[in-house]
């Protein structure tokens, strides 16, 4: 089998082509950025940890993951809401090619009556309450549907980030890029769920991302996190292809300080070891536990560890399948299944003069097409 191969867009030709700025980034960035043709997606994401113990996640589609193959606009927005005592409440909502506008000079999203609308400095989220129509949520995750809503502000108390011109381009043609437009910032407003409305001040979190690679077709697997220590902020977005992609490691590493300064990035391979395994007693694979990245940039280094306390969230896509098409599929090294985890994460960075250690809560996910992991993420 021919490889396909993969590199960072980071030559003069991928800023002209992106129309993007070196180690500059503008608001029309976080704007409509590409078209609608069959296989191209584009979302908005955002998520909520709250100071009353609920979360919330948000995320406004032209298309979803059965949707991807199709032409034209499919617009659905999916709030997800876990009340304070872990309930969770969701809907996904479908709108028409019609009811959606979009703005590109900066982040200006309508699907009929919700919008998103930023600068990348302050954002409006505004979702009506949605009556409860769809337990999906638009990623192979279902469950009943709730009515659920929000009218949320985010501000933003970090600098957004990019790889490069944008992203990553695929010799066949396929690219796949990412804004972290806010990495961390201030959230306050309303959330609707449980037949009420609750009053909700925290720390939010929103990229945005468009491509035309299938996500089932293209990732062995990924594990995607941030963090916020109330003075650092650090995002891992740990990426791993399939096999016509030679496994190519897709890393993509940033610590901002509290002022927004970007310390710390990475985007080659990390030096990764794996402490600690489980089995997931749905999909029967192994996932890591406990992970320890090394990162060194010139005299910088960083020692991030990620320990798994539980599972929030797990989802078995390859165990649904017919049984041939499972047997299939294992014989390519391909099982779709994904968790989302509750974890306590350690940074140890040294900037070339001390040391500074911090450690607190978070949560990840790792999106896991494979079978094992392992060979392709511990680098030691």
């Amino acid at each position: 089998m021919k490889q396909i191969g993969i590199r960072l867009m980071d030559r003069k030709e991928d800023y002209q082509q992106m129309g993007t700025k070196r180690g500059i980034i503008e608001p029309w960035e976080d704007g409509k950025r590409d078209d609608d043709r069959a296989g191209v997606y584009e979302w908005w994401y955002f998520d909520f940890i709250l100071d009353d113990g609920s979360k919330a996640v948000i995320h406004f589609n032209t298309k979803d993951n059965k949707t991807i193959k199709k032409a034209g606009t499919i617009p659905s927005v999916v709030i997800k809401i876990t009340d304070p005592a872990g309930k969770v409440y969701k809907d996904n909502v479908i709108f028409s090619a019609a009811q959606a506008n979009f703005g590109t000079g900066q982040c200006d999203v309508h699907f009929g009556p919700d919008y998103l609308e930023g600068n990348l400095e302050n954002y409006q989220i505004h979702v009506a309450n949605t009556g409860g129509v769809n337990g999906t949520d638009g990623a192979g995750g279902t469950g009943e549907a709730s009515d659920v809503g929000c009218d949320l502000t985010l501000k933003s108390t970090s600098k957004p980030w990019r790889p490069g011109a944008g992203g990553f381009r695929f010799e066949d043609g396929g690219y796949f890029t990412w804004l972290c437009a806010v990495p961390s910032g201030k959230v306050s407003g309303t959330l609707h769920y449980g037949g009420q409305d609750h009053r909700v001040t925290g720390t939010g979190y929103h990229d945005h991302q468009w491509g035309n690679v299938a996500h089932n077709k293209t990732w062995y697997h990924w594990l995607w996190g941030r963090q916020n220590f109330g003075d650092y902020t650090m995002l891992v977005f740990d990426i791993c292809t399939q096999k016509k992609f030679g496994y190519f490691r897709m890393p993509m590493f940033f610590l901002e300080d509290q002022d927004g300064k970007v310390l710390f990035e990475q985007l080659t391979s990390p030096k990764c070891k794996i402490l600690e395994e489980y089995v997931d007693p749905l999909s029967h694979k192994k996932y890591p536990k406990r992970i320890e990245y090394t990162l060194r940039q010139g005299e910088q280094t960083i020692s991030y560890t990620i320990q798994q306390e539980a599972e929030l969230e797990n989802r078995d896509a390859g165990g649904q399948l017919p049984q041939p098409l499972i047997k299939l599929m294992e014989l390519k090294d391909l099982h779709p299944s994904t968790t989302r985890n509750f974890a306590t994460g350690t940074i140890k960075y040294n900037n070339g003069k001390k040391t500074i250690t911090r450690t607190g809560k978070m949560i990840y996910e790792f999106v896991y097409m494979g079978l094992n992991y392992r060979p392709h993420m511990e680098n030691i």
